[in-house]
């Protein structure tokens, strides 16, 4: 399992602050039909790691993002909070599932159902918990997803990207290969992650011999 990545939006208090999910994953977890329990990073960023009066306390900002997103994510697991570069960052791990059939978690990776493709979906229940969560902090959660794919075959995979930012360029559609024993990173749109989100699946690829069909 390697890397994903989703960034929500959000806000603590008074305090803005960035949220980032950042999963990793092997192409033949994804396509397996046996669904596996994966821990993934979540980046949350805060105003300050410690109290300004005493540095061996956590800041007020760390406790109210802890109870934040353990409302959000009851399994999730405060790792630690670090500064990069000029921002301060809380670190969690959640599980999220890879593989499968069908939905069957909160968040989960996997085969697209028309047999091709690379899917993200998220449950409904996830999402009246971020907007209780939303409502309870007087916050905007609005996630973004980050993906971070390990191509662990023998041969290479080529797949038409769907609404993703490859290395930071925005792609509506377009062809790309996962190359053998390489990994790949790729990032979902606003409106990719706002689809899992609302309609509760996004397709982030589908492979290019096995396309959807269109209708006319």
């Amino acid at each position: 399992m390697k890397k994903i990545a989703i960034v929500l939006f959000c806000c603590v208090g008074l305090s803005a602050c960035k949220v980032e999910l950042s999963p990793t994953v092997n192409l033949s977890d994804v396509n397996s039909e046996t669904e596996k329990t994966v821990q993934s990073k979540l980046i949350v960023e805060v105003m300050a790691c410690s109290d300004y009066q005493d540095s061996k306390k956590e800041s007020s900002d760390v406790i109210k993002t802890k109870e934040l997103i353990t409302n959000v994510f009851s399994d999730a697991k405060y790792v630690e909070c670090y500064r990069e570069k000029m921002d301060s960052k809380a670190l969690f791990e959640i599980p999220i599932t890879v593989g499968g059939t069908k939905p069957s978690a909160d968040i989960q990776i996997m085969n697209a159902p028309f047999g091709g493709g690379m899917m993200v979906t998220m449950s409904k229940s996830l999402k009246q918990k971020i907007d209780n969560a939303s409502k309870s902090a007087m916050a905007n959660l609005s996630p973004s997803v980050l993906i971070t794919m390990k191509n662990d075959l023998d041969q290479d995979k080529k797949v038409v990207m769907h609404s993703v930012y490859l290395d930071k360029k925005p792609v509506l559609i377009a062809p790309y290969t996962l190359a053998a024993g390489k990994s790949h990173t790729f990032k979902l749109s606003d409106v990719s992650v706002s689809s899992a989100l609302d309609n509760g699946d996004t397709l982030v690829y589908e492979d290019s011999d096995k396309r959807m069909p269109i209708s006319e």
